[in-house]
């Protein structure tokens, strides 16, 4: 390696490499984390590269990383991630971290060339010339003494990076492209798609849409109650009570542990150790049925909302094409048939993707319907 690499699970060592840190010009960073049994992601490792040095942090170890928060958000770096989104979910959640000057390097591929949600590995060979070996990718991170192979593995994960951005930087810019990676990655670091407990709920609504007011009012109020306690005690929702479980006590509404108990979607050790709990989580969401707000069901649209569409999409992909950019860096399907049906409150409508196509699309819509 072209770096100096330390394995750091002293104070001392994270003191000095905090002290590095503060004073770089760029860190690379990646995280190896564990969410097999727990609501919330483990933090396992954390490996950062700086100009000379990479080194690969043990979270598990008895130390502070205090002043390695520090140097990340405050210090004007540029943090280079390849695809943030989950490296800063569990910054955030572990650390209380949110880094500042993003660069996303997945991000920045798909905006010049490289495809949609390209692998690490694929830039580090395209842009490097290396092939980064693949024997290590289902290592349990959390399992203590780490081997010195498992080691160097974690440290390839932030080694090209900075030859991989300054790469990227340039490619963009030569394309007019810095300011479409700088909102993206501010729209990142806002941290509004970090909402799991919105997530979990909103995914209960959609199962049950096509169910009564009353129901749909169990149903929110059983989901509420799963994102409680699953936070709670750290522990997957789904291994509380099935999102299809939900779905049939909404629309059974037991009430009583008999009746609980033939509900096939729950674990007799569920109705054994939270059955009570449960049944009145549905009592209530009984009572609060009349002043809960019902999701209609979705709707097929016409036949001339499901043309224009069809048409917008085409234009689209024939823009994206044009500007060799995967059709979903700017928009999904979902948010071309919510144009059509006459949405505006969309991403695609703001920022860059509306001056390259969104308006575009907009004024087809409206002149169509």
């Amino acid at each position: 390696m072209s770096k100096s690499t330390r394995y750091v699970a002293t104070q001392d060592a994270v003191n000095a490499f905090a002290d590095v840190a503060a004073k770089a010009p760029w860190l690379s960073i990646d995280t190896e984390f564990e969410r097999i049994r727990t609501y919330y992601p483990k933090l396992c490792l954390v490996q950062i590269g700086a100009p000379g040095e990479s080194v690969c942090i043990d979270p598990l170890a008895d130390i502070s990383l205090d002043p390695l928060r520090e140097a990340i958000a405050e210090s004007p770096a540029v943090k280079i991630f390849h695809a943030a989104r989950q490296d800063l979910e569990v910054l955030h959640h572990a650390l209380a971290l949110m880094p500042n000057h993003l660069f996303d390097t997945q991000i920045a591929a798909a905006m010049t060339g490289y495809g949609d949600q390209v692998g690490y590995a694929h830039l580090v060979k395209t842009i490097c010339g290396v092939e980064l070996s693949k024997a290590y990718t289902r290592t349990p991170w959390c399992r203590r003494p780490l081997t010195d192979q498992e080691i160097l593995y974690a440290f390839d994960d932030v080694e090209y990076l900075d030859t991989i951005c300054d790469q990227l930087q340039h490619e963009l810019e030569s394309k007019d492209r810095l300011r479409w990676h700088a909102e993206d990655c501010a729209a990142l670091l806002s941290g509004e798609w970090m909402d799991a407990e919105s997530a979990g709920i909103e995914k209960v609504a959609k199962a049950c849409s096509g169910l009564g007011q009353e129901a749909q009012s169990v149903a929110h109020a059983l989901a509420v109650w799963r994102e409680e306690t699953a936070q709670r005690r750290d522990r997957p929702r789904e291994w509380l009570l099935a999102t299809t479980a939900i779905a049939t006590l909404a629309e059974r509404r037991p009430a009583s542990l008999s009746e609980l108990a033939k509900v096939a979607d729950i674990e007799p050790g569920t109705v054994k150790h939270r059955g009570d709990e449960i049944l009145d989580v549905i009592k209530e969401g009984k009572k609060n049925a009349d002043g809960f707000i019902a999701r209609k069901p979705p709707t097929r649209p016409d036949e001339k909302t499901k043309a224009l569409g069809n048409a917008l999409w085409d234009t689209l992909n024939r823009l994206c094409a044009e500007a060799e950019i995967p059709t979903s860096c700017v928009a999904k399907r979902d948010d071309i048939r919510a144009l059509a049906a006459g949405r505006r409150d969309l991403r695609l409508l703001t920022g860059w993707r509306r001056d390259f196509a969104g308006e575009k699309l907009e004024k087809i819509a409206t002149e169509t319907t």
